[in-house]
C-alpha cells in the first residue's frame, strides 16, 4: 500500500474497531509501529480527531455518513481543494487538508477501492507573484473586518504616488491575476477600489461599522472589466495575422469579444472592456503581428509606448555600434491591405 492507502486503511481501521492498539494497528497495515504513530500524527494533523483511550478510537465529531459521490465529483472537489491558491497558503492550508480528509473518512467504499489505483489525473497550479508571506500577515484582521463591517486605516503604497494613507470599507477578498485583492470603498477616493495585499504597509482597525450596500458584490465589481483594472469602458478593434491570429481564434479572452476572419488569413477582434493599459499591455505581448484599428486614442497610446521603447533601445544599441537609419520591415509578414 502507498501511503495514502494506508492511511485511509487506518481510518477505516480506528473507526470499525476502536480500541486497537499500536502493535496491533501494525500488524493490520504490514508496517512498523514508528509508521503507524507517524500516520496516526499526520491524520491529527489534518484535522481528524483521533483519541487514545485503551486503544485508539475516534472521536465522535469525527464520524460522518457516507458520502455518496461518484468518481468525477470527488475528482473536482480534490482539484478545488488542492488547487495551489489553497494548497500553499497558510490560512486556506490546513482547512483544505481537513476536509478533505473528512471527505475521504467518509467516502463510500467502492469508490475508494477505485482511488486507491488511481493517480492524481488533474491539478491546478497558479503562480503568484506576490510574496506570500506579505499577503498571509494581512488575511486575519482582514476577514475579521469584512465580517464584522469594520472600517480599516490602510498605509498602502501605490505604483504612481508611493505610500498614501486611506480609510476603507472593505467588502471582500477576491485571487486574480497572480495575487490576492482586496475590494473595498475608499472614503478619500469616494469610490470603490482594489488594494493588492502585498502593497499593505500597515493596517488597523477602526471603532465603528459601516453598513454596507448591497447592490455590490464581487462579480458586480469586476463586471466587463478586461482583468482587474476599473475606468471607463472601451469600444476596441485590432487587426491580428501570422501565429497572432491562429492564437486569437483559439481562444475566449472576454464575454464582450467577436472574431471576424478575413479572407487574407488574418483576424479582426473586437471587444468592450474597461482597464485601457491592461488592454494596451495585452496587444503588446503580440509584437508585430497585432493593430490597432480603433479607438483612435488607444493607437495614439500604442504609437507613444512605442516611441518610448525604440529611444530605450536605440540608446542601448547606440553604446555598442553606430544605429541604423531606420528598421528593415519584412515585407512578406505585413496583409496587402495593410502594406
Amino acid at each position: 500500500m502507498n501511503k495514502f492507502e494506508r492511511l485511509l486503511f487506518l481510518l477505516d481501521l480506528i473507526r470499525s474497531r476502536p480500541g486497537l492498539q499500536i502493535a496491533q494497528l501494525s500488524k493490520e497495515c504490514r508496517v512498523s509501529g514508528r509508521s503507524v504513530y507517524r500516520d496516526i500524527a499526520t491524520l491529527s494533523k489534518a484535522g481528524v480527531p483521533i483519541g487514545f483511550d485503551n486503544g485508539y478510537r475516534l472521536l465522535s465529531s469525527a464520524f460522518l455518513p457516507p458520502l455518496n459521490l461518484n468518481l468525477k465529483e470527488y475528482l473536482v472537489l480534490k482539484l478545488g481543494l488542492s488547487s495551489s491558491v489553497l494548497s500553499k497558503n497558510e490560512i486556506f492550508q490546513k482547512t483544505s487538508q481537513q476536509i478533505l480528509s473528512k471527505v475521504d473518512f467518509g467516502l463510500n467504499p467502492e469508490l475508494k477501492n477505485r482511488l486507491a489505483h488511481k493517480s492524481e489525473p488533474f491539478k491546478i497550479d497558479i503562480k503568484e507573484t506576490s510574496e506570500i508571506n506579505k499577503q498571509i500577515l494581512w488575511f486575519k484582521p482582514l476577514e475579521l473586518a469584512i465580517l464584522n463591517n469594520k472600517r480599516i486605516r490602510l498605509s498602502y503604497e501605490t505604483v504612481q504616488n508611493g505610500e498614501t494613507i486611506r480609510e476603507i470599507e472593505p467588502y471582500g477578498l477576491v485571487f486574480k491575476k497572480h495575487a490576492w485583492y482586496l475590494v473595498a470603498y475608499d472614503r478619500l477616493r469616494e469610490d470603490y477600489r482594489i488594494f493588492r495585499l502585498s502593497r499593505i504597509k500597515k493596517l488597523s482597525l477602526l471603532d465603528g461599522n459601516f453598513v454596507k450596500d448591497k447592490s455590490c458584490s464581487l462579480e458586480k465589481y469586476f463586471e466587463g472589466s478586461w482583468e482587474i483594472y476599473q475606468g471607463e469602458t472601451i469600444d476596441f478593434k485590432i487587426r491580428f495575422w501570422g501565429k497572432a491570429a491562429r492564437v486569437i481564434e483559439t481562444g475566449k479572452r472576454h464575454p464582450s469579444e467577436k472574431i471576424e476572419k478575413l479572407k487574407d488569413g488574418s483576424v479582426v477582434y473586437s471587444a468592450s472592456a474597461k482597464g485601457e493599459d491592461e488592454i494596451l499591455r495585452w496587444i503588446l505581448t503580440f509584437g508585430e503581428e497585432a493593430e490597432i484599428l480603433q479607438p483612435k486614442n488607444l493607437k495614439e497610446k500604442m504609437q507613444n509606448t512605442l516611441e518610448k521603447m525604440q529611444q530605450v533601445y536605440w540608446c542601448t544599441y547606440a553604446r555598442v555600434a553606430e544605429p541604423k537609419p531606420g528598421y528593415r520591415i519584412n515585407k512578406k509578414t505585413v496583409p496587402k491591405k495593410l502594406k
